[in-house]
């Protein structure tokens, strides 16, 4: 005979594959978002007596949550055509995984950018592009891929901005720390604000693969992917409470808009 606390458990594990289901089938909405959109259905229909209906009713409400949710796009001007151009070029053929990953965190900083003000919201969409051109072999060099981003794009012409947004992108100076070019990196200014926050959420909420993903799994994967030694795996308990406060005010920014 299956107990309470079994159903329960049941439920949770279908909710759980549920989030993940829904936040591929909503790739324009934040996964932020979804999340909440599922906690918050989850803490209303929790009680109820037959456990079994409970992913039913939270997927009926969070996917009426997902279809009333504004989805904004930012026009591309010459800086982001630019920014994807030279991405698809250095990426595209030679890493075509890291390109499908670029691509995915451009199109979400496409959404994410109308909680931008308006000079900025160009600027996260190219710096989102280019954010991992660094691991292309003709940019890199040191080996520490937003690094040699950065000064590809300074070579190039590129605002002081969008370098140091590459250059510090995801929590880098720490991992530029373990591997001895935290001076190096410090050429570059690291600008803490919105802007910075919402690539931060961008990169963190888009898969390997360029899917959408709750940061939660983001993290996962990477430890899972690169193993407990890799410097950015180590990075994670420098930064790793930085990273989830960037998502965290990016998040608190997209439910004001939604």
């Amino acid at each position: 005979m299956t107990t309470t606390a079994e159903v329960v458990s049941q439920a949770d594990e279908k909710i759980r594959r549920l989030e993940s289901q829904l936040v591929r089938e909503y790739g324009d909405v934040p996964p932020s978002l979804v999340h909440e959109w599922i906690e918050r259905a989850r803490a209303r229909f929790g009680g109820a007596r037959l456990q079994d209906y409970v992913p039913l009713f939270v997927a009926r409400e969070v996917r009426a949550s997902a279809r009333a949710f504004p989805v904004e796009a930012t026009e591309g001007t010459f800086l982001s055509t630019w920014a994807r151009n030279t991405a698809r070029r250095l990426l595209a053929a030679e890493l075509p995984r890291r390109w499908a990953h670029t691509a995915g965190v451009a199109r979400r900083a496409e959404h994410v950018a109308r909680v931008l003000p308006q000079e900025e919201r160009e600027l996260l969409v190219a710096a989102a592009w280019v954010h991992d051109i660094g691991y292309a072999a003709e940019v890199s060099d040191t080996g520490l891929h937003s690094l040699d981003g950065a000064r590809y794009l300074r070579r190039a012409g590129v605002s002081e901005r969008i370098c140091g947004l590459v250059a510090h992108h995801s929590g880098a100076a720490a991992v530029a720390e373990l591997v001895g070019l935290g001076g190096e990196l410090g050429e570059f200014p690291d600008h803490r604000g919105r802007l910075r926050d919402a690539l931060w959420y961008c990169d963190m909420s888009t898969g390997p693969d360029g899917s959408p993903t709750t940061v939660q799994g983001r993290l996962a994967e990477i430890r899972q992917r690169r193993g407990p030694e890799d410097p950015v795996v180590r990075a994670l308990a420098m930064n790793g409470d930085e990273r989830l406060a960037a998502v965290r005010r990016t998040h608190r920014l997209l439910r004001r808009a939604s």
